[in-house]
């Protein structure tokens, strides 16, 4: 600590020439590799303490001019899918990239920040609503802004895995061909569902978006992948399967084992770059998912009236970070219980029925709605915790179908 900053060290290791560096002391004739040895006897010449603080204020720097360019490469990919779509939104776009053109010109980070509050309300409520905690955090109050992102990586995860396994639980012959080896993957891990963590729910993602690939590989199979996901048009099973997506979830996990394992006090310096590359992950979150939820949309049933031979549902639409959500009547060819939630397709009308492993609703204590997930079994039910709602951050009771259902995957 004397001579060197452990954050200069690790940046360097990670830099092009500190990689080269890392490649050099690579030991092992079949496959090189890195060990604790080796990697002691890299030589790193540092600068004086005083430098190294500065090269990591720059960096911080760097790290924050990145992400607004990679916002700004988001909304012109958004541009461009828009435009080859649909030709006839050739108007619309113009006008945007005229927009977008005259703001270039004018103050870009906050044009940035803008066109991210707008990405943060087509997501649903449960990943929303933490993205709006995270930017309703005062700007200097890094630490906790950088919490927040690590608990909605962690949420995304649980999530995606929610669909994925609810897609693949649809079909429980499916199901049972994978899930003794899920379990044997977790156990090598020491992973569990009964006390999941955010380990967990990436090994989910892996592991089903590998199978999901291998379902959309083959045409024959692609009607199936089709049913389970109920997504005739296919965008959500290849939106959860990308690889790049497990490639942010892995790196976003292990950014949270470093720094849980870290017993120090986080300074103000460390807290802001940890946001900054937080928020690049967030980037590139946004680049997967693309117009994954255009037309895909949670909800919740409110109640259901049978009219000529179709089901007039009223639904509660929870997208967006407004807790006061948005109601609708759709006619679909099924009812939907009113206690569980669902994707839906906006215009087919196609429904994924979701395992009980996230609660959207009033808190106990309030009127005020909030998104509880699934944490761990309990001797007398299950805990469930909420990544936004500071007033009351977790449930415990029965949940007695959310325990049958961890039970089940646990293979109870």
């Amino acid at each position: 600590p004397n001579r060197s900053d452990a954050r200069f060290v690790a940046q360097f290791l990670n830099s092009e020439f500190g990689k080269k560096s890392r490649d050099l002391n690579k030991s092992g004739t079949v496959i090189p590799k890195l060990n604790k040895q080796t990697l002691k006897e890299i030589d790193i010449f540092v600068p004086d303490l005083q430098t190294q603080k500065k090269m990591m204020e720059i960096e911080t720097r760097i790290a924050a001019e990145e992400n607004t360019l990679l916002s700004l490469q988001n909304e012109i990919a958004e541009l461009r899918r828009d435009l080859w779509s649909s030709p006839r939104s050739s108007g619309t776009v113009i006008q945007r990239l005229e927009a977008l053109s005259g703001q270039l010109s004018g103050s870009l980070a906050q044009h940035a920040l803008g066109n991210l509050d707008q990405w943060i309300e087509t997501l649903p409520f449960p990943l929303s609503s933490i993205l709006r905690s995270w930017q309703a955090t005062p700007s200097q109050d890094f630490k906790t802004k950088y919490e927040h992102l690590l608990h909605f990586f962690e949420a995304t995860a649980e999530f995606l895995s929610i669909i994925i396994l609810s897609a693949f639980k649809a079909n429980e012959e499916l199901f049972k061909l994978h899930s003794q080896k899920l379990r044997e993957s977790l156990q090598k891990q020491s992973l569990s569902f009964q006390r999941a963590t955010f380990g967990t729910w990436k090994l989910v993602v892996e592991y089903f978006g590998k199978q999901t690939r291998m379902l959309l590989s083959v045409d024959e199979d692609q009607a199936l992948c089709a049913d389970i996901f109920s997504d005739s048009s296919l965008v959500m099973p290849r939106t959860v399967s990308c690889k790049e997506l497990v490639s942010v979830l892995s790196t976003t996990n292990k950014m949270r084992n470093d720094w849980s394992g870290h017993s120090g006090v986080v300074g103000q310096e460390e807290a802001k770059l940890r946001n900054q590359n937080l928020q690049a992950e967030l980037r590139k979150l946004r680049e997967i998912f693309a117009d994954a939820w255009v037309d895909t949309q949670l909800i919740h049933a409110l109640h259901c009236r049978p009219r000529k031979g179709v089901f007039e549902n009223e639904i509660a639409v929870l997208m967006g970070s407004n807790s006061e959500f948005l109601k609708e009547t759709r006619s679909m060819a099924t009812w939907l219980d009113v206690e569980r939630l669902y994707l839906s397709k906006r215009n087919s009308g196609e429904t994924l029925l979701l395992l009980p492993l996230v609660q959207v609703g009033p808190s106990p204590q309030s009127e005020k709605n909030a998104c509880y997930f699934f944490n761990r079994l309990e001797r007398d039910g299950a805990r469930f915790v909420s990544f936004h709602f500071a007033d009351y951050p977790e449930l415990t009771g029965q949940f007695e179908e959310a325990t049958n259902v961890i039970k089940s995957l646990a293979g109870e």
